[in-house]
């Protein structure tokens, strides 16, 4: 019965950022470029380093998205000795992308929530909080593939 509800909760996330990309398509942005922009408006991030840790990415890997979001006027960095370090401003033309992000999140909400009410909402996610607290706090046998 779990292992049916991991792999639905599996198919509704794919599900859900394949919606979301249908919903953003007329950004010429990516998934990812679309949600490092948004952490940089929802958050007061700085630096290169800080998003890198947010999204347990490289280095190499947030340099280049965020070389392409400066390429299409989204934001500016201001130079720094260690490029890790830049300051990273968003423009105006950012703000657009996040009227949009919230409007499609809102859509997208009501569709996923559709005929269900707020009391089975609520339940939810208390379940869903309990089964991540036990996961976190899990002590998983590092050798146990071996025991196996």
């Amino acid at each position: 019965m779990l292992n049916e509800i991991v792999k639905l909760i599996k198919i509704i996330s794919n599900k859900i950022d394949t919606k979301m990309q249908i919903l953003l398509s007329g950004l010429d942005l990516t998934p990812q470029q679309v949600q490092i922009l948004i952490y940089l408006l929802s958050n007061d991030c700085k630096n290169q380093q800080q998003i890198c840790k947010f999204f347990r990415l490289s280095s190499p890997t947030v340099n280049g998205i965020l070389n392409r979001l400066e390429e299409k006027g989204f934001i500016e960095r201001e130079k720094s000795i260690d490029k890790r370090n830049n300051i990273i401003k968003t423009l105006p033309k950012a703000g657009l992308v996040n009227n949009l992000f919230l409007a499609a999140v809102d859509y997208n909400n009501a569709v996923l929530t559709k005929s269900i009410s707020n009391e089975e909402l609520v339940d939810f996610k208390k379940i869903l909080l309990k089964m991540l607290k036990n996961i976190e706090e899990g002590n998983y046998d590092k050798n146990f593939s071996e025991k196996y």
